[in-house]
């Protein structure tokens, strides 16, 4: 995996997701203009969870499911509902999916491995690795972008040119690859034993900037 630069996540669209305690530190993807074609790129993606997909309406048992479980805290514009651990953010108008987290405080390795697993049998190979505590995987109109495509782009300045539409991000406070040493020295059993026994908080989040840049732009010229 590559290393890379991570910067602070918009604050307006944080504000929207509603969903981070902390700092959020994320790739951020290239300006890409809203388009006619827009939507229905990012929802043949099929980037979802649980039958939800960003894009998409909810389905009449989502609505459901929505009432009976909707969440206080949603920006204004948005409904925020929980769906077992699945938190989901929608636009109120039109109904769809702007944002899907997951997060869960005091997880240890196990939980950490658990959720990686989970992403990465649903989501391949991420696109790249930072500070070994984040993982994104990107996407364009195409697809999922390698993290050979990415780190060629990095390397001449052109990551703008790949076309990100959408994201899966996480963010850990536990390192993802664990190093079997510390302080360049190779750590004992108990050193073993310490780092299972640490625990943090772990979160993902799958979304697509472009989307809720124009929700955001919908909301300004209300």
């Amino acid at each position: 995996m590559i290393a890379i630069s991570d910067q602070p996540f918009i604050l307006r669209l944080a504000a929207v997701l509603l969903i981070l305690a902390g700092a959020v530190l994320c790739l951020r993807p290239c300006p890409v203009l809203a388009s006619k074609g827009l939507l229905d790129e990012v929802i043949a993606l099929d980037l979802g969870l649980q039958g939800y997909t960003i894009g998409n309406k909810l389905t009449p048992e989502q609505e459901k499911i929505a009432a009976a479980h909707q969440e206080d805290d949603a920006h204004a514009g948005t409904i925020k509902f929980v769906d077992g651990n699945l938190h989901v953010v929608v636009d109120d108008k039109t109904r769809r999916v702007l944002a899907l987290y997951k997060r869960e405080e005091g997880a240890g390795k196990k939980e950490l491995k658990a959720m990686v697993a989970a992403l990465m049998d649903r989501f391949d190979a991420p696109t790249v690795m930072a500070h070994d505590k984040i993982i994104y995987w990107a996407f364009n109109r195409h697809g999922a972008i390698t993290e050979e495509d990415f780190a060629k782009a990095k390397k001449v300045n052109q990551v703008p040119r790949l076309g990100i539409i959408a994201t899966v991000k996480l963010n850990s406070d536990l390192e993802i690859m664990p190093e079997t040493k510390q302080n360049g020295k190779q750590t004992g059993t108990n050193g073993e034993e310490d780092l299972q026994k640490q625990t943090g908080v772990i979160y993902f989040i799958i979304t697509s900037d472009p989307l809720v840049r124009e929700f955001l732009s919908a909301q300004d010229h209300k």
